[in-house]
């Protein structure tokens, strides 16, 4: 319906500017939050930064390889390579974080709003739009 547009325009006001490894990041965000319309998506579109995302890993095991050895976190030690427990420390990366893998790579949330909260849109938006709905007479 014609409601959604002005919805779907900003959607992709949120998007456009995203370059390549962005998309492949808001696709893994929204499979993330199971973001549910456009409002979400553009949310989430607008809200990137709160989110780290590592593109093709899918288990705790690459995870904290990945974190151990490429992250920057760690003086990585290759002498050591036998003794590093790469599985133990990604699970227990992905309990502190609560993060989550989906098709596209690692996902976790570190913004202190939660999820659900910053897929809603704007509440000042919300009640212009609601007053608005008032004003043309339309009872919900």
């Amino acid at each position: 319906s014609g409601d959604d547009l002005p919805a779907l325009n900003r959607m992709c006001q949120a998007i456009e500017p995203l370059k390549e490894a962005d998309m492949e990041k808001l696709n893994a965000v929204v499979l993330f939050a199971e973001a549910g319309d456009m409002m979400a998506v553009r949310q989430l579109a607008e809200n990137l930064d709160l989110f780290d995302f590592v593109p093709g890993l899918q288990t705790p095991e690459e995870y904290g390889r990945h974190m151990i050895r490429e992250s920057g976190h760690f003086d990585y030690d290759e002498n050591l390579e036998g003794f590093y427990d790469y599985r133990r420390y990604g699970e227990q990366q992905l309990r502190q974080e609560g993060g989550q893998f989906n098709e596209c790579g690692y996902v976790v949330y570190q913004g202190t709003m939660p999820l659900e909260e910053l897929m809603m849109e704007d509440p000042a938006e919300k009640h212009q739009r609601e007053q608005g709905l008032q004003m043309g007479g339309v009872a919900q």
